[in-house]
Formats: structure tokens, sequence, C-alpha cells
């Protein structure tokens, strides 16, 4: 039969008379194939690195998952440090507030940023619960300042002004909830002596006790997933 092939067997279909003959290494091109430089890797795709330019390679500013990333593009323990420094300025002044609106709303008499009086079993009712009251509400305005800036731009002002973002194993920016799950978190590495904010300067990826309960990585701005809303 014309245009047929003589090594295939009677009556395997045959290509039409005419139709181009498709050869080996020219497909027709298929709908992302072949990955775009810079795309975003699928999904479950490692990146691991000492192969430049290579299949999965990493070269120094491409992005790669925060779980694959040396530690000199996570946040050590000194700059976390200071970041931490100004997210406590920042918060001092409606702290304060906080405070004194409270005592002086309750008539509370005494030294109104007395946190430890000796004797507690002579300390006055009203003091104790002015204290606990603004413990409370900073407690609270500590949480939406940290979950909210965490969650819609990637860190609180002190690490927004470092050159630093937090993000989850995706590289992305975590949500409302796993920001708040961090913050309270900080609870435990500050109750433990501050063991847990000390671990960020031992860790191998400088996650503190809060990210490795949050599943987060504090990383330098470059590092973000480039797929990340700005």
């Amino acid at each position: 039969m014309s245009g047929g092939n003589p090594n295939q067997p009677p009556g395997y279909p045959q290509q039409p008379q005419g139709y181009p003959q498709q050869q080996p290494n020219q497909y027709p091109p298929q709908q992302g194939y072949p990955p775009q430089q810079g795309g975003y890797p699928p999904q479950g795709y490692q990146q691991p690195y000492g192969q430049p330019g290579g299949p999965g390679g990493f070269v120094p500013g491409q992005w790669a998952p925060p779980p694959m990333l040396p530690a000199e593009c996570f946040g050590g323990f000194w700059i976390r440090l200071v970041a931490l420094i100004i997210d406590a300025l920042v918060l001092a002044i409606p702290n304060t507030i906080i405070r004194a609106a409270i005592f002086v709303g309750m008539g509370v008499q005494g030294p109104m940023f007395q946190f430890n009086v000796g004797g507690s079993t002579q300390m006055d009712p009203k003091f104790m619960l002015a204290s606990n009251l603004t413990s409370g509400l900073q407690l609270l305005l500590g949480w939406g300042y940290f979950a909210f800036l965490t969650s819609s731009k990637g860190g609180s002002l002190g690490k927004l002004a470092l050159g630093l973002r937090v993000v989850d194993e995706n590289g992305m920016h975590v949500s409302f909830a796993r920001a708040s799950g961090r913050y309270f978190a900080k609870l435990i590495s500050a109750i433990i002596c501050l063991i847990g904010y000390i671990m960020a300067g031992f860790q191998g990826q400088k996650r503190a006790l809060h990210d490795l309960i949050g599943g987060t990585y504090v990383v330098r701005k470059e590092f973000v997933n480039p797929n990340q809303p700005r």
C-alpha cells in the first residue's frame, strides 16, 4: 500500500499518503515543555546543591526551597536579636499607653510600673487585677502586631527593616493562623530561660524553637519564593 511501512504487520493503521513523517526529536511542542528558566519547580521538586547549571543544580541568586538552602541564606541569631529589639521599641509606646490607661482608669494607687512587689500576700488586689489585665491586653497587641505583619508582609517591622522574611517550607509567606501559632510558640521559647531563642544561633538552618514548632524559616528576602505576591 502506498505510504505504508513494510515493517508494520498487515492491518496496522497506515499514515495517509502525503502526511509528514515525524522524525525522532521532532515531536510537536507540548504545553509547559521545555521548562522555562526561572519557572516555579513542580510539586515535590528537590533542588540539591553542588551542581551549578546542571539539572536541579543550585546557582546563587536562583530560588530553592528553604529546606535546601545553605546556612548563609537564613537570618542568624544576632540579626534576629536586633530585629526583636526594634520590635520591642515599636511596641513600647502602645504598651505604655495601655498600662497607663488601665491603672489610671481603675484608680490604682502605687507605682504604675512595679511588676514585682515583695510580700505578694499583702499586694493590693486592685493592683494585681490591673497588672493582669494589662498583661493580657499587651499579649493580644503583640499577637495582632506579629501575626498580621508576618502573614501580610512576611515579617514584623524589625525583620522588614533588616531584610528578613518568615516563610514556610515552600518559601511563601505564612498564613495568619500559622503566624499566630508561631507567635504563641514564642512563649515556650521564652519561658525555658530563652533557650528557644538561643537555639537559632546553633541550629543548622538558624531556626528557633518557635520556628520548629510553627514549621517556619527566617530567610533573607532574596530567598523568598519568586511567586510570592508582593
